[in-house]
C-alpha cells in the first residue's frame, strides 16, 4: 500500500488530492490525525506515529496539506471564495471537492463543539479525586470499604473528613455498594440533588442540571437542591425502594418511577440496553460511552424505535446493526466521527 502510494503521480501542488479511493482514504486519515492532535491527552508516541505517517509518501504529505488548506479557508470564507474563483483546479472533480469540503466542515464543527464543552471538563478533572475517560470503566474501594463502579467520562470528588462519608459526582455516572454504618450516613451529591443512604446498592447519574438516582437494593432518600423561588408542585425529597428511580433538578424531585436494574446497570457488564427508545436518544446514550461522536443527520429516522442489547466495546457492530435494522447509513469520517444518514 505504501509502495503504491509512493509511485502515484502527485496532485497539483498546494491543493487537496484528486478523486479516487486511495486519495479519499488518505484524506480521511489526515482528518483523523487532525482531530486526534487537537486533544489535550495526545501522547508523545502518537505524535511520533503521526510524523511517521506524514513521511510515509508524498501522497500522505499532500493529503495533510490539502486538509490544512480546507480548514484554513473555512476560517476565512471571503478569502476562500476569492481564491477559489482564481485558482480552482480544473483537474479536481467538483463532487470530490465538495465532499471533502463537507467532511472538513463537519470535523471543524465537531472539534469546535467539543472545545466549547471541554473547558468545564478540564476544571472538573482538576478538582476531582477520580476520573474516567469516555469508554473507560473503573472500580474503586473507598476509605470506609464501600465500592464504586465508575462509568465512562465520570469525575468524582471524595470527602471523608471529620467522619463524613460524602462523594460528589462532578459529571457522569457511578454505581455504589455502600458499607452499612448507622452513625455515618453515606451521601452522594449529584449537583441538582443528593442521595442519602446507610447501606445499599444504587446508581447516580449527573447530566446537565439533572440528577437521576436508581436503586438496586435497600432504601435511598433523594433530596433536591431546589431553587427557593421555584413554584413547581414537586416534592423536595422522595424515598426509593429497589427497582425505583427518581430525578432531581432545581424544581424538586419527580418520581418514584419503576426502573429495571438489568437495564439501568447494564453498563457495569459492558453492555447498553434499549427498550422502545428513539434512535435520537440511543445516539445520545452511545456518545456518552464512546470516544468521538456519532452525529445523526437523518431527521426522519430520529424517532424510529430501537430495542436492542449492544456490547459497548464493539461500536462497529452497533453501527452495523443500526444500519441493517433501521435502514440508516453510517459514514465513518474518522475514527472519532461517524455520520448516520
Amino acid at each position: 500500500m505504501d509502495h503504491q502510494d509512493g509511485q502515484r503521480s502527485e496532485p497539483a501542488e498546494g491543493g487537496p488530492l484528486e478523486g479516487g479511493p486511495d486519495e479519499d482514504r488518505l484524506f480521511s486519515e489526515a482528518n483523523a490525525w487532525h482531530f486526534r492532535l487537537q486533544s489535550d491527552d495526545v501522547r508523545p508516541a502518537e505524535r511520533a506515529a503521526f510524523a511517521e505517517w506524514l513521511a510515509r509518501s508524498p501522497a500522505h504529505s499532500h493529503a495533510w496539506t490539502g486538509l490544512q488548506i480546507l480548514l484554513h479557508d473555512l476560517k476565512e470564507p471571503a478569502r476562500a471564495a476569492y481564491a477559489g474563483s482564481r485558482i480552482a483546479s480544473p483537474r479536481r472533480p467538483a463532487a470530490t471537492g465538495m465532499r471533502r469540503l463537507a467532511m472538513a466542515m463537519t470535523i471543524l464543527l465537531v472539534v469546535g463543539g467539543l472545545g466549547g464543552w471541554h473547558g468545564p471538563t478540564l476544571y472538573q478533572n482538576a478538582v476531582a479525586d477520580q476520573v474516567t475517560s469516555t469508554g473507560q470503566r473503573r472500580t474503586l474501594t473507598l476509605p470506609d470499604g464501600s465500592t464504586v463502579d465508575m462509568n465512562g467520562d465520570t469525575a468524582l470528588a471524595l470527602d471523608y473528613r471529620d467522619g463524613e462519608r460524602r462523594v460528589r459526582i462532578l459529571r457522569g455516572e457511578a454505581w455504589f455498594q455502600v458499607t452499612r454504618d448507622p452513625d455515618h450516613p453515606f451521601v452522594v451529591d449529584g449537583g441538582a440533588g443528593a442521595a442519602r443512604v446507610l447501606g445499599t446498592q444504587f446508581s447516580v447519574r449527573r447530566e446537565n442540571d439533572r440528577t437521576t438516582v436508581t436503586v438496586g437494593e435497600g432504601l435511598v432518600e433523594v433530596v433536591a437542591h431546589r431553587n427557593a423561588d421555584s413554584s413547581a408542585p414537586w416534592p423536595d425529597s422522595v424515598r426509593l425502594h429497589p427497582g425505583e428511580s427518581a430525578e432531581a433538578d432545581a424544581h424538586g424531585v419527580t418520581g418514584p418511577r419503576a426502573a429495571d436494574p438489568a437495564v439501568a446497570f447494564a453498563w457495569r457488564q459492558g453492555q447498553i440496553v434499549f427498550r422502545q427508545q428513539s434512535l435520537a436518544s440511543v445516539i445520545t446514550a452511545l456518545n456518552r460511552q464512546w470516544p468521538g461522536r456519532v452525529v445523526l443527520l437523518n431527521d426522519e429516522a430520529a424517532e424510529r424505535v430501537v430495542s436492542a442489547v449492544f456490547a459497548l466495546d464493539r461500536p462497529d457492530a452497533v453501527l452495523d446493526a443500526l444500519e441493517r435494522g433501521l435502514g440508516v447509513r453510517a459514514t465513518r469520517i474518522t475514527p472519532y466521527l461517524t455520520l448516520l444518514r
